[in-house]
């Protein structure tokens, strides 16, 4: 699905903020790129961690979800560059056994991005992030009665995925309770549906999303996460302005779905949208790409 054609309505300009330069110049030592750039190639390196919704689902051979239709936008604004090359560029996936995984081929360059990834200041550090696209809070699925904060879950055992923002983050604010760490997204949710485990912390998107085919009568708690984070791409300095060119497609998606484009609309609602298993409303998604495109951009909202 090509959701970004040669200009977008609403998104007047993108300016470059000074925190994008910094992760940049914080960054670029530790990349090292290990080839010829997409330009170049004329194949986008996308690392996927497993197939858990709503930021990825297997589909035949090849992949959707969330963060497919940013990556779509994020290589049609490729092949409109003035730096694309004599061929078009296509998406190739890279699939990977955990996160860990994952970041590290973007940290070496052996991939170029990987999206649907949550911000932490450590990994800032050797990171590059692009705008976000998501926002997510570190929540718990549990038995029915238990409300999920810290003195409810003492004595319990949590299921959470091994270097994770929600590992670090449950680790930290709950003292009394062993953890099981899993490799990936995937080993984590089979576990919670044949019972080995009986609570299961993550990221309150992807809780949400895989909550009724694995655990239906689970609660999502607490009503206020342990902490909350943005959702969005890293990129490695494989190929030159990627940063700026991800940024650019990220910036006119969000905004073509503040003015209410039917094609981005029905594509990021199929997996976040009302009628999915996350169940937001346009208002809720609406509203969110607003705060982030005022941080960022220039924009206008279309009458």
């Amino acid at each position: 699905m090509r959701l970004i054609k040669t200009a977008a309505t609403g998104l007047i300009a993108l300016s470059s903020i000074a925190l994008v330069t910094s992760q940049n110049a914080a960054s670029s030592s530790t990349h090292t790129a290990t080839s010829a750039s997409v330009y170049d190639t004329g194949k986008l390196r996308a690392v996927v961690i497993g197939d858990a919704l709503p930021m990825v689902e297997k589909n035949g051979d090849g992949y959707d979800g969330l963060s497919f239709v940013v990556l779509d936008a994020i290589r049609d604004q490729i092949n409109v560059s003035p730096l694309r090359k004599d061929k078009d560029v296509s998406i190739e996936p890279v699939a990977v056994s955990s996160p860990t995984e994952g970041l590290d081929k973007i940290r070496s360059g052996d991939a170029d991005i990987a999206c649907g990834v949550d911000f932490s200041w450590q990994r800032q550090r050797t990171l590059t992030y692009t705008l976000p696209f998501a926002m997510g809070g570190v929540r718990v699925l549990a038995p029915a009665g238990n409300d999920g904060t810290p003195e409810s879950l003492n004595g319990e055992t949590v299921g959470v995925v091994k270097d994770t923002l929600a590992s670090s983050v449950l680790a930290s604010s709950v003292d009394n309770a062993t953890f099981k760490f899993f490799d990936s997204p995937g080993d984590a949710l089979a576990a919670m549906k044949d019972g080995s485990i009986e609570f299961l912390g993550g990221n309150t998107l992807w809780l949400r999303a895989n909550q009724a085919a694995t655990a239906p009568d689970a609660a999502l708690v607490p009503t206020l996460p342990y902490a909350r984070s943005s959702i969005a791409c890293v990129v490695a300095d494989t190929t030159p302005k990627l940063l700026n060119i991800s940024n650019l497609a990220i910036g006119r998606l969000l905004s073509s779905y503040i003015n209410d484009n039917t094609e981005v609309r029905s594509a990021i609602n199929q997996w976040i949208g009302k009628g999915s298993s996350v169940g937001l409303s346009d208002d809720q998604i609406g509203s969110f790409f607003s705060i982030v495109l005022s941080t960022s951009a220039e924009f206008s909202k279309q009458s």
